[in-house]
């Protein structure tokens, strides 16, 4: 083999590699069962979907969370109508004072009909953050909040699957939920 057939080759087994996504059980996030502000219980899985994007937000935020929810519409605009019925778009409310459910899922069914807004007691959203690792912190505003961006990617057993970050393409999104609805690993 010459130097050129040798770089091609190793060059197409670098991007195969770089492209190729992990989804080893990570030891956090996974199902909850509780109570949400109206009483109803909620537990992730009664949701019928393989797979669950669970995000961490508010209603009032300013840019990652908007910004988060159109990448994942941006994402999901390639599957085909059947892939689509796959998954669900689970926004948790970091803003247990100001989002109730009802306005929750409403925000996020503004980008996503495929979704539901959950908005819980204080004491039960700081739980649920605990389990996923959440960061959140109140600003000196007070009306806003840091907070990680990270989407969860749940399998059908409601395990933790992957972590995408804000700064991940549409694409990582995209095949995740092709990869995890098709039961392929």
């Amino acid at each position: 083999m010459n130097r050129k057939n040798i770089l091609i080759s190793l060059v197409a087994f670098l991007i195969g590699c770089s492209s190729a996504l992990d989804f080893t059980e990570l030891p956090i996030g996974g199902n909850f069962e509780v109570l949400d502000k109206s009483g109803n219980s909620v537990s992730l899985k009664t949701f019928e979907e393989p797979v669950l994007l669970v995000f961490f937000g508010y209603t009032y935020c300013p840019d990652f969370c908007p910004n988060t929810l159109a990448k994942i519409k941006a994402a999901v605009e390639p599957l085909s109508e059947v892939e689509k019925t796959k998954f669900k778009v689970v926004f948790i409310s970091i803003d247990p004072v100001r989002d109730s459910p009802e306005t929750t899922t409403k925000y996020v069914q503004f980008y996503l009909p495929q979704s539901v807004g959950l908005s819980f007691s204080f004491d039960t959203t700081n739980k649920i953050l605990k389990q996923y690792a959440a960061y959140v912190e109140k600003t000196e505003d007070g009306q806003s909040f840091d907070h990680s961006t990270y989407i969860y990617v749940l399998d059908k057993n409601r395990k933790t699957r992957k972590l995408i970050k804000s700064t991940d393409s549409k694409d990582v999104i995209t095949k995740s939920i092709q990869v995890l609805s098709g039961n392929s690993i």
